[in-house]
């Protein structure tokens, strides 16, 4: 079977088709994590894999500095500079589209990107349950941490920088 090529192209909101992504991420159940208010107020990236005119999966990272806005730690310093990350904060790929690249396409993207902004490394958290996810992030590289929270989840990291 011959597919059409994938893409992944960054959106904004200002994108003409912005709802067909919006509506995608409810029905991945992101939402939550990908539309609300609180990470306006940080640098958003939206990735979106495209085959044709069809939406197959998307990618959303803020862009901040590793540790006050989600662990209310201090910001996180070396040698006098400030360190970032690309904080994977929803990803989604639907199921008829699943093992195909999809997921490892935007991933890959991700952690390109967080390279051309300067990132020291690129984070996700990943519930227990999302075994594919935890599989895909072990494959490009990812460290991981047992975390505690209401419900199990790890925590992936990718370091972007040589030492």
């Amino acid at each position: 079977m011959n597919r059409p090529p994938l893409v992944i192209e960054s959106w904004t909101p200002e994108h003409p088709r912005w709802e067909k992504l919006v509506e995608l991420i409810g029905k991945e159940g992101q939402t939550d994590w990908a539309l609300d208010p609180y990470f306006a107020r940080f640098s958003r990236h939206f990735l979106v894999a495209q085959r044709a005119d069809k939406l197959v999966g998307f990618l959303m990272f803020v862009h901040w500095e590793i540790g006050p806005h989600d662990r209310k730690a201090p910001k996180l310093q070396l040698s006098g500079e400030t360190l970032t990350e690309a904080k994977v904060l929803a990803f989604g790929v639907p199921k008829p589209f699943r093992r195909q690249g999809v997921g490892r396409a935007l991933q890959e993207r991700t952690i390109e990107r967080a390279r051309e902004l300067g990132c020291y490394q690129v984070r996700s958290v990943s519930e227990v349950d999302h075994g594919d996810n935890h599989q895909l992030k072990l494959s490009l590289g990812f460290a991981v941490e047992p975390m505690e929270r209401p419900t199990p989840t790890f925590a992936f990291i990718m370091p972007l920088r040589d030492r």
